[in-house]
Parts: C-alpha cells; sequence; structure tokens
C-alpha cells in the first residue's frame, strides 16, 4: 500500500532529516567538509536566487557555479579552516554584507524597487551569498556550539511570529511584500527571542564578559535582521511571481527558503566575533 504523506508531514520529515544532517556536519564533519558542504549550499541557492531573477536553467547552472567558485576563492585567501585566518579579507566581506543589509535592502524594500536589469540581481546574489557562506564557516571555527545558538534565534524567531501571527495577528506588517506577516507577529518574535536570550544567558551560552543587556539587544537586533532577510526573500518571490524560491525540500520549497534569515543576521554575528578577538 501506498501511503501519500500530507504537506504538515512532509515538512515535518524534511526538517527533522535537515535538523540531523547539520547537526552531524556541525559537531562531527572536518573543517574541509563543513567548508565543503557549505560550498553545495551556495550552489543550489545560488541556482534558485538567479532563477528568480528571470534567467533560464543553463544560465542559472552557470551562475551558481559562479557563486560557488568565488565563495571558494574568498574561503581560500581568508584563510579560515586553513590555518591563521585573515582577518582584513573576513571583514572586507562581512562589511561589504552588513552595508548591503543596513543601507540597499531597505531602500528596496520601503521604495518598492522593481530591478529591471538581470546583471544588477546577479550581483546582489554575491552580496546574499558570499558573507554569509564565510560568516557560516568563520563561526563554526569559533565554536560549532555557539554558531548552533546563534542560528536556533533564527528559527526561534520564525517559530514565535509564526504562532503569534497566526492566533493574534489582525495589522499587516508589509501587505504588499507579504501578506501574511503581522505586527503581532513580530512583536511574538521579540518576545521569543527575549526568552530565548534569558536560556541561553542562564545555560553560559554567551561571549566571555558579556552582559545580559548587551546580549539581549544583540539579539533583537538579529531579530529585526532575521525578518528583514524573509521580507527580503518575500520580495524577490513577489516579483518573480511564484510562492516558494524552489521545490528541492518537500513542504519547505527551495534552499533559499531556509536561510533567508540566516544571509541578514549572519555576516554581523560574523563581524561581532572579529570585533571580540
Amino acid at each position: 500500500m501506498i501511503v501519500t504523506l500530507g504537506n504538515a508531514s512532509r515538512r515535518l520529515l524534511t526538517a527533522m532529516v535537515l535538523i540531523a544532517g547539520l547537526l552531524v556536519l556541525l559537531f562531527w564533519a572536518p573543517a574541509p567538509l563543513w567548508a565543503a558542504s557549505v560550498a553545495v549550499v551556495v550552489f543550489l541557492a545560488g541556482r534558485e536566487w538567479v532563477r528568480l531573477g528571470g534567467w533560464g536553467e543553463v544560465a542559472a547552472w552557470g551562475w551558481a557555479l559562479g557563486y560557488t567558485a568565488g565563495y571558494v576563492l574568498l574561503w581560500r585567501l581568508s584563510g579560515v579552516s586553513l590555518g591563521a585566518p585573515l582577518h582584513s579579507v573576513i571583514g572586507a566581506v562581512m562589511i561589504a554584507g552588513a552595508a548591503f543589509w543596513l543601507s540597499f535592502v531597505p531602500w528596496t524594500l520601503f521604495a518598492g524597487w522593481r530591478w529591471r536589469s538581470r546583471c544588477s540581481w546577479v550581483a546582489t546574489g554575491a552580496l546574499v551569498l558570499w558573507p554569509t557562506a564565510l560568516a557560516v564557516v568563520l563561526l563554526r571555527e569559533s565554536s560549532a556550539l555557539h554558531l548552533l545558538a546563534m542560528m536556533a534565534l533564527v528559527w526561534v524567531a520564525d517559530a514565535a511570529a509564526y504562532y503569534v501571527g497566526r492566533r493574534w495577528g489582525q495589522r499587516k506588517l508589509a501587505p504588499a511584500i507579504s501578506p501574511g506577516k503581522t505586527v503581532e507577529g513580530a512583536i511574538g518574535a521579540f518576545a521569543g527571542v527575549s526568552l530565548y536570550a534569558v536560556i541561553l544567558y542562564a545555560m553560559g551560552l554567551v561571549p566571555e564578559g558579556t552582559s545580559f543587556g548587551t546580549f539581549l539587544v544583540i539579539l533583537l537586533a538579529l531579530t529585526v535582521l532575521a525578518i528583514e532577510g524573509d521580507l527580503f526573500e518575500s520580495w524577490a518571490k513577489r516579483i518573480a511571481g511564484v510562492k516558494d524560491s524552489g521545490e528541492l525540500l518537500p513542504g519547505h520549497g527551495g534552499v533559499l527558503d531556509r536561510i533567508d534569515s540566516l544571509t541578514a543576521t549572519l555576516p554581523f554575528l560574523a563581524l561581532w566575533w572579529l570585533e571580540r578577538q
């Protein structure tokens, strides 16, 4: 007898497989294998991004290979996982990513700018993917557990926003971009992350010498960025006229759908890490 899984079941099963794979790679994979795994994500997400920009399948594969090659080059130049990290290279990449999320993205979202150049779309993909990928490798070198805790921040914010918004959501947060997101959901995300900050601080999963007040402010600021990253990908999908960035992950859509918030938060986390060195 063939059993057909519903969307909720497929979503749960996919999430379990993804989390299990992430944990295995995060805590047990050697550094080069972790970096190679990140390269695979860059390729898949890059292909989806270029497709959203209106490029055909062959061009999407070509640009995805270009994104992957660029990441590998930056990884080699930075020295992360290869011995002594070259902080000037890492810092330059992270600053470029941070500037992108602090200036270009808010302007695009608020102004409702619709890009007409597919080449501009490709260039933007590099600013979305390269800082994120390098940040993941860098932060894992520092502490796999702390990286997992910070990645979980995005999941906590997303889950809290979803359930609070579904239960009490009335006022639309950005109706022209993502009608499903509400102000109440965003408040729920901040509340959930505040509780999460208390838990992390109680467990000692904070950088040494960081006060709770500073830690809470940083996590709330990252929550704002996580929401921004989510909205930016929603904006891209709305322009492309699609619901999901891809169909690779059953019940979840594409790779970009799973990492959208991380692309906005991880470069800032990496800058914070560099500042503390």
